[in-house]
């Protein structure tokens, strides 16, 4: 299949995801980098290693759970330094 046949979905792709999108820490770190991106209506899917870790319903509910992810993970790191 010559690159030309493939089928292309670009219509399905924005640039633009709006203004529910967000990201949490540094994009060079991995581990500490987060994003929430819109799904179906005004849910948001939270990606973190490329993989959808959880949907919540709103921003709010999206930014707490990150939050305790980062804390939980914050928690770990020290616990296994001791």
């Amino acid at each position: 299949m010559k690159q030309k046949d493939q089928p292309n979905h670009s219509n399905i792709l924005d640039p633009n995801p709006g203004p529910l999108s967000f990201i949490v820490g540094d994009w060079d770190d991995i581990d500490s980098f987060y994003a929430a991106v819109p799904t179906n209506g005004n849910k948001l899917a939270i990606i973190h290693h490329a993989k959808v870790v959880k949907v919540c319903r709103n921003t709010q509910s999206a930014r707490n759970f990150i939050d305790k992810e980062i804390k939980r993970k914050n928690a770990k790191k020290i616990k296994k330094s001791k």
